[in-house]
């Protein structure tokens, strides 16, 4: 199969464009041809590059940005898709979704729609024009109208697909996924931890992830106290960057545990692996609200994985992420993101069972290579004929 996959934002610069990245790799491990079109960022970002390219890896298109260049951007796809079987299309952003429906319409391609967030509820958030809100909210609606097939990463969005009236049996579960070869029990390594100058001996405790507009990780920092009062061998990394980054660290400055609280700003993916290893409890916290409802959360996959013991909140997916190999908290809690904590914190018996359950429970639902099964299932279906009710 010869696949065209399009992303409307930085391959290379934000972290959430991994999954259409991993799913591409495994693709190509099952023989099939894959191609990418994203859009980078119109302002050079701050940090490095995220990630780069392995050797092997599906050759990278770009598009410009939409306002000035969307007959540009139609060409391109056009052009990529003039030999593919299907296009992919991840998220409903004008700017890629303008081009792929006026292309594919125009050269009859099926079209496969990978929806892995609630868009207009973070835009609520993160989106300060009130345009633009309403725009992407059309686009996120009437999507799955355009498509031929579709995976969703969350009971919510599956929800959301079935009231707006997309067929059933063309729809796949997908969730978010790990690398599990990369993200494993193996790295249990603290060396990481002595090169940014933490202590390797204290219980650390740690959160990855960005700092956008959407997270929570200020429920970490306003735990930490609680914490470290109970268990003083505490001490708390965060991974990632994002807007929110300057907010927390004047967070952090007044927090009476400033000392304790440690942020890296943004990483070089790579390195992910031996930061969740040298973790001995992982956070994963969330405020309950439409966005985190219908959220399939990276860094839980990515904690199963490695084969951690987890704090999730208890809100959209979470839960059920988690089962049986984690404590599920009150979602918006800082307090009961504490107890999570300590609960753990006390309990290294607890620890190493439930890590043990968590690597299990990954390589059984939360791999890439299980979500790309599931998506040349859905792809199957999108090449069948609608059936009329």
């Amino acid at each position: 199969m010869n696949v065209l996959m399009v992303h409307p934002h930085d391959i290379h610069h934000d972290p959430w464009t991994i999954r259409i990245l991993a799913l591409a790799r495994e693709l190509q491990k099952h023989g099939h041809t894959v191609k990418i079109c994203h859009l980078p960022r119109r302002d050079k970002p701050k940090h490095a590059p995220l990630r780069l390219l392995r050797k092997g890896d599906p050759p990278l298109f770009f598009m410009k940005p939409r306002q000035k260049n969307v007959i540009y951007n139609y060409q391109l796809i056009r052009r990529l898709a003039s030999d593919c079987d299907i296009i992919h299309l991840q998220k409903c952003f004008a700017a890629a979704a303008l081009p792929v429906l006026w292309a594919g319409r125009l050269l009859g391609k099926r079209l496969h729609y990978d929806w892995d967030d609630d868009e207009t509820a973070i835009s609520k958030i993160v989106e300060k024009r009130r345009f633009s809100r309403w725009q992407l909210a059309v686009y996120e609606r009437m999507m799955p109208h355009f498509a031929d097939s579709l995976t969703y990463s969350s009971r919510a969005i599956r929800e959301r697909a079935l009231r707006i009236g997309f067929p059933e049996d063309r729809m796949r579960h997908l969730p978010v996924g790990a690398d599990a070869e990369r993200f494993s029990p193996d790295h249990r390594s603290k060396d990481i931890l002595r090169e940014w100058g933490l202590d390797p001996t204290k219980l650390t405790v740690l959160y990855i992830g960005q700092l956008e507009g959407a997270a929570s990780a200020h429920l970490l920092i306003q735990a930490a106290p609680e914490v470290i009062r109970v268990q003083p061998n505490t001490q708390f990394l965060f991974v990632g960057g994002g807007e929110q980054e300057d907010a927390l660290r004047k967070e952090t400055e007044n927090s009476s545990t400033s000392d304790a609280i440690f942020l890296t700003g943004y990483v070089d993916s790579s390195r992910m692996p031996e930061i969740v290893g040298a973790a001995d409890i992982c956070a994963a916290c969330f405020e309950d609200n439409a966005g985190t409802r219908a959220k399939s959360p990276l860094k839980i996959a990515e904690y199963l994985a490695s084969g951690k013991p987890i704090v999730a909140s208890r809100v959209g997916d979470a839960s059920w992420m988690i089962d049986g190999c984690g404590i599920a908290v009150e979602p918006g809690s800082s307090q009961a993101l504490a107890q999570g904590i300590l609960a753990y914190a006390a309990d290294p018996d607890r620890r190493h069972l439930d890590g043990e359950k968590a690597r299990q429970r990954a390589l059984q639902h939360f791999t890439w290579g299980k979500g790309a099964e599931r998506l040349l299932e859905a792809y199957s279906c999108a090449s069948k004929p609608l059936v009329s009710s």
